[in-house]
């Protein structure tokens, strides 16, 4: 059956990240959802097999607190168009299937937005033409399923103060509404396909 259908890959944040390094690099990965994440590999390295590409670094001090103790990342990393950053950008135009890429536009987390359009800009320098960008004005970075409550503050089991995700209530909910649908109708497409009948 894998190998018949292939594999869709949905991930949020860092693990979005990771996503796309698995749509650059793994063949069976027919499809791939990523929510606020970005086109870099960030902070480590990545490597797999031959394959290493550097992290861009962090830059603490561009960490912003509020004033009410939480944090802001939205800065946290190097700019991925400085020229010297290049070699860690991720090679999406290797991958086998299609991207979509959501984006929060209040994402407080990472600058999300950037980094879609500049990883649609890489596919189509390339060629690549089914990555698709779908942008949510203020929504934040923790995009989930409908119904689960906007969060706009939490604390991170790595950080020693609460992070700010950002996100407006009502326009972050609608998107969430619009994701899971657009998410689910993605994945039946280019997985499932659309004449392919359930046998359940």
């Amino acid at each position: 059956i894998l190998q018949h259908y292939g594999v869709g890959v949905v991930a949020i944040s860092k693990g979005a990240e990771i996503a796309l390094a698995m749509a650059a690099f793994l063949p069976q990965v027919k499809a791939t959802v990523c929510i606020n994440g970005p086109n870099i590999v960030t902070g480590f390295p990545l490597t797999y097999g031959d394959v290493y590409i550097p992290g861009i670094p962090y830059e603490t001090e561009r960490i912003l607190v509020s004033e009410t103790g939480a944090i802001q990342l939205l800065y946290n990393f190097a700019d991925p168009r400085r020229p010297e950053h290049e070699a860690s950008l991720l090679p999406l135009e290797k991958a086998k299937g299609p991207i979509l890429l959501i984006i929060g536009e209040d994402d407080r987390s990472y600058d999300s937005k950037t980094y879609a359009k500049e990883a649609k800009a890489r596919s189509d320098r390339f060629g690549k033409k089914d990555v698709r960008v779908l942008s949510f004005p203020k929504a934040g970075h923790l995009l989930e399923p409908p119904g689960s409550p906007l969060c706009q503050v939490s604390h991170s089991p790595i950080l020693p103060l609460p992070v700010m995700w950002g996100g407006e209530l009502k326009a972050h909910c609608a998107a969430q509404e619009i994701c899971w649908r657009e998410t689910q109708d993605f994945l039946r497409l280019h997985i499932v396909g659309p004449s392919t009948q359930s046998k359940l």
